[in-house]
């Protein structure tokens, strides 16, 4: 498998989450998402395209990805993925591989910056063998989202 180097702003464009005091609601649709994970729904999406999440402050060491419109508050980053060159999902895992913490910037508070994030570098194979690997991956993410909602009805 042949690999090309990419930094991160090249496979995607790193955006900043927003308050969500003017959207957060109980009737809402829309989930919104932090560093801790979710955090309850909004009317309207901050985004609706697949995105890979990235802590900015606080919970910094491990990413997300969803599939789905959603909003992030302002600690959590979001990612406009270039599609021309990595498929959303396949990036997720490719940086699901690194330790976010080793480019902890913060000194009380965990922290990251765009820049930091911007310079790291992946090895990306073309789109087609991306598409080659995600094939063996998904199954998988569904096996596993299948045995966590059979154990969580387990416990209830």
């Amino acid at each position: 498998m042949k690999y090309k180097r990419y930094t991160l702003s090249e496979l995607a464009t790193i955006k900043y989450g927003k308050n969500q005091k003017k959207v957060i609601s109980f009737n809402g649709k829309i989930p919104i998402y932090g560093t801790g994970g979710f955090m309850g729904y909004a009317t309207e999406f901050l985004y609706d395209k697949p995105s890979v999440l990235i802590g900015r402050k606080g919970t910094i060491g491990k990413v997300k990805y969803v599939d789905h419109p959603f909003w992030t508050v302002d600690t959590l980053f979001y990612t406009i993925v270039n599609t021309d060159i990595v498929i959303p999902k396949y990036l997720y895992y490719t940086m699901s591989l690194i330790d976010l913490n080793n480019y902890n910037e913060g000194t009380t508070i965990p922290s990251l910056r765009t820049e930091t994030l911007n310079r790291l570098e992946f090895d990306i194979p073309s789109l087609e063998e991306q598409e080659i690997i995600l094939s063996c991956l998904n199954p998988l993410d569904e096996k596993i989202k299948l045995n966590d909602a059979i154990n969580n009805n387990l416990t209830a």
